[in-house]
């Protein structure tokens, strides 16, 4: 069925999230990692991995229809302390119907640090990076990673997931180092989740 009639049959319902993550998608296809959102088991395994004291927010990058975001709040952290930067309107409007108690913040990662709270910079526990790193040039997964380091703790780690069977940044000219911390394959396509810090 083409996609205006599926617009046309739901007009007024509540988009399921897989029928909107592949709208949006099918928008722009680079603005996005998959077809389909992240998965249970990977949303799980990347919430697993994050590290929040309690003065301290979890940034997440990206949140799509909002598989991690609600990963994130059921393995702990307090919806009030989430920060969920979407750049998409259509996406960010979902997640603010759908989390109302979570920090959703529409704009672009690049500019985090006038996106979050001020008392917040050098107040984040851990940023989860849900935007197709690998993707993107250099140059501006340069700007992404300074823009992130800026607004940790320096001991810390950010995550970030990818289909492929490599790190989805390029370690060695972005100065940092990474490891991969997780692995999954109930996700469509299988993914890990990789560990980044300061070199």
């Amino acid at each position: 069925m083409p996609l205006d009639r599926v617009e046309a049959a739901t007009a007024g319902k509540a988009p399921h999230p897989a029928w909107l993550f592949f709208k949006r998608w099918m928008a722009n296809p680079l603005s996005m990692a998959s077809i389909t959102p992240s998965s249970p088991s990977l949303s799980r395994l990347i919430a697993r991995q994050v590290r929040r004291d309690p003065d301290e927010i979890v940034v997440e990058f990206g949140g799509g229809t909002g598989a991690i975001t609600k990963a994130l709040v059921e393995c702990g952290v307090p919806p009030s302390r989430l920060y969920t930067i979407e750049r998409d309107p259509e996406l960010a409007a979902y997640l603010r119907q759908h989390f109302p108690d979570v920090n959703i913040v529409e704009g672009d990662v690049r500019d985090v640090r006038q996106l979050i709270p001020s008392q917040f910079i050098g107040k984040v526990g851990t940023v989860v990076v849900g935007i197709p790193m690998i993707l993107i040039p250099l140059e501006a997964q340069r700007v992404i990673v300074d823009e992130i380091f800026k607004i940790m703790p320096d001991d810390r780690q950010f995550l970030a997931y990818t289909y492929s069977a490599r790190s989805p940044l390029k370690r060695k000219p972005l100065g940092i180092t990474g490891r991969r911390v997780g692995f999954t394959v109930a996700n469509i396509p299988p993914a890990s989740v990789w560990g980044f810090r300061k070199a």
